[in-house]
């Protein structure tokens, strides 16, 4: 596997990871009492990146638009980068 291979695929599973993972999050957060250690893990992996976007929430909606805002950008950034690549 050459170089360029192995970063197409680590960029390609990095995305997908975060994906999941906010996918994931989101669906816990529908779940009321569903605190255990996955769910931790969960919101401790994905709350870095959805915090700084938690600011351009609209005062008052009961809709974080965070997930959707990291989702966007982390495949805008994917796309840039496979571009390049």
């Amino acid at each position: 596997m050459n170089t360029q291979t192995f970063i197409i695929n680590a960029v390609d599973f990095a995305s997908s990871a975060i994906f999941v993972f906010i996918f994931i999050r989101i669906i816990l957060s529908w779940i009321p009492k569903a605190r255990n250690s996955f769910t931790q893990f969960v919101f401790d992996v994905t709350e870095p990146l959805l915090k700084p976007f938690r600011r351009f929430n609209p005062k008052g909606s009961p809709i974080d638009l965070s997930p959707i805002i990291v989702i966007i950008l982390v495949e805008i950034l994917r796309n840039v980068i496979l571009r390049v690549i």
